[in-house]
């Protein structure tokens, strides 16, 4: 049977967003807990929106009163961001002049940064789980499976599609390949779409997936990052710029542990 151009579409906007929504755009989470020093008030106020499993923020030195941080250092671990679980985030920057302290209970934004480095490591088993959860609130999907293999990606899933006396379930296969583009944009690249094992006409799948083009867009994150590479192998995903974070010696460092739930400063 021969799907309307409008239904491919919809359907699959929703499925290549959610195969990989891993906006990582927002680096936070609340921790219920009393601001104490400066270290761990700018702590509290980056990680605001997720929930990690362990998090270390390290500086070179406690905030000034206008919002300046000359070397900053942040890791998170098992993070959840809209139900995904990101196994790893680093970020390192340097020249880093926040918004005002005051303003971080509302918002924490840097307003001017010299360097960033960022990279992300997320799991084909969390994208997988998360795309479980998914099929319960939309029973339209069902039988999701996201596969890393080894530089190319597949996503499978089964879309109940409503007719006029019936229903029919169609059987939808994306593969292709990462790419950043622009620095700041990962696209899907070198993509085949496949309905019930048929493949979709070169045209007809590059007017659905460019559609939904980028499937991440980090030109709006809260640090400005020049993506270097994204890459999987068989069992997860990995973005990176062309530096690689690293922690660095100081005195002043914050750290959260959920399994002993202690915050550690220093």
């Amino acid at each position: 049977m021969k799907l309307k151009k409008k239904t491919i579409s919809s359907i699959f906007r929703s499925f290549l967003k959610i195969c990989l929504a891993c906006s990582i755009i927002t680096l936070i989470l609340p921790f219920n807990r009393a601001y104490g020093s400066s270290v761990e008030k700018l702590a509290t106020a980056f990680t605001k929106e997720l929930t990690p499993e362990q998090a270390i923020i390290i500086v070179d030195n406690p905030p000034t009163d206008d919002g300046y941080v000359g070397h900053l250092y942040v890791n998170l671990k098992g993070a959840v961001l809209e139900g995904l679980r990101i196994d790893e985030i680093s970020l390192e920057a340097k020249d880093v002049y926040f918004n005002p302290p005051a303003k971080w209970d509302e918002k924490l934004r840097p307003q001017k940064v010299a360097e960033v480095s960022f990279e992300a490591r997320l799991l084909e088993d969390d994208i997988n789980k998360a795309l479980k959860e998914y099929e319960l609130k939309d029973k339209k999907w069902s039988n999701f499976k996201f596969d890393l293999r080894d530089g190319q990606i597949v996503a499978i899933a089964v879309y109940e599609q409503p007719l006029l006396l019936f229903k029919l379930n169609v059987l939808v296969k994306l593969s292709g390949k990462l790419e950043v583009v622009d620095k700041d944009k990962i696209y899907l690249v070198d993509y085949k779409l496949y309905a019930d094992g048929f493949r979709l006409p070169e045209q007809a799948t590059r007017d659905l997936v460019e559609n939904v083009q980028p499937l991440l867009d980090f030109s709006e994150f809260m640090f400005p990052v020049k993506l270097d590479s994204v890459y999987n192998d068989e069992e997860a995903l990995f973005i990176r710029t062309k530096e690689k974070p690293e922690p660095f010696d100081s005195a002043h460092q914050w750290t959260y542990s959920l399994a002993s739930e202690s915050v550690v400063s220093r």
